[in-house]
């Protein structure tokens, strides 16, 4: 194993060819983390994906310097700081999955954050073929924040945040519904909140305009990584509208054939499309939305479909850009 200390901010490889599935796996070290890193393993099996844990621990302000030297000295004493057991947790759980093992190359790479000399931390490993796995623990102003910067830096295909309970209930880690909010309302890119996640009950893909068609045919080659059934529904606000619900299902059936996906089956229904779906949903492993709010940060004041099945859903969301 390698150690390097550095001030710049990390970077993954960007020299992979082709061009390898990423997958960014936030935790906070509850039971959802652990359910949530099984599905992650489940997408990126295989040999052309990439898997980085990341844990998000929040900068005390106004640290002192008795502080700083505290916490080098549970460092150097043995004692883990929040999220490194979280991370070594996750760990242990790959190598118990089946997905790290065998000749992997370790390295180490610590940088200062915020004034902490702890600062940040990452483990990676590699193996021959080139898949690679990151455990990052990160400093940052907020949960949210430093995740946010981390999908920017490393521009991820999929980001998923393991979040227990349904929006405004207490949760037992650090990520709740307002990390998560903040996360998806600025994120660019497809995001999955895994929330009671079971990887066996299929997607539920969720069609209406020509946006979410498209969804669906990103979400059937996500898919066919886990070997996941695809299922496909439409609401109709009204009868008069049931026609148009059943058009969508025809040109989403279509569009996941083009792209070598197979429809397990598809319904539609009359109703509240959110409340809906909601209830649809529940028997499967995730609901797939198209992202239909408006951009930035009017996103917050024009809560749409996608952003109530979001925070009102019993089980697993996940929303395609």
């Amino acid at each position: 194993m390698s150690e390097q200390f550095i001030d710049n901010a990390f970077e993954l490889d960007p020299k992979a060819e082709p061009h390898r599935f990423s997958i960014l796996l936030c935790i906070d070290g509850s039971q959802e983390s652990s359910r949530a890193l099984k599905y992650a393993v489940r997408l990126g099996q295989g040999n052309d994906a990439d898997i980085t844990l990341l844990y998000v621990r929040r900068h005390d302000k106004g640290m002192k310097s008795g502080v700083h030297l505290a916490r080098q000295n549970m460092l150097d004493w043995g004692i883990e700081l929040p999220g490194m057991r979280a991370l070594k947790d996750a760990r242990d759980q790959l190598v118990e999955l089946g997905f790290l093992g065998g000749n992997w190359h370790e390295e180490k790479v610590r940088k200062r954050a915020y004034g902490d000399p702890l600062g940040d931390s990452m483990k990676t490993y590699t193996d021959e073929k080139g898949s690679h796995i990151a455990l990052k623990l990160m400093v940052a102003p907020s949960v949210a924040s430093g995740i946010l910067d981390e999908c920017v830096l490393n521009q991820y295909d999929l980001t998923i945040i393991a979040m227990s309970g349904k929006g405004g209930r207490n949760v037992e880690g650090n990520i709740n519904w307002r990390v998560t909010k903040t996360v998806v309302n600025e994120h660019t890119g497809s995001i999955l909140l895994a929330r009671e996640i079971k990887a066996s009950h299929g997607h539920l893909i969720c069609v209406s305009d020509d946006k979410s068609i498209e969804a669906a045919k990103k979400d059937a080659v996500l898919t066919s990584r886990c070997n996941c059934p695809i299922h496909l529904f439409s609401v109709a606000p009204t009868k008069d509208d049931l026609p148009l619900a059943k058009a969508s299902i025809e040109k989403a059936r279509k569009a996941v054939k083009s792209v070598g996906g197979k429809v397990a089956s598809a319904e539609t229904a009359i109703g509240d499309p959110a409340k809906t779906i909601i209830e649809h949903g529940k028997d499967f492993s995730v609901i797939v939305m198209a992202d239909n709010s408006a951009q930035g940060l009017r996103r917050l004041f024009k809560p749409g479909v996608t952003s109530n099945v979001l925070k009102h859903a019993h089980n697993s969301v996940m929303i395609i850009r």
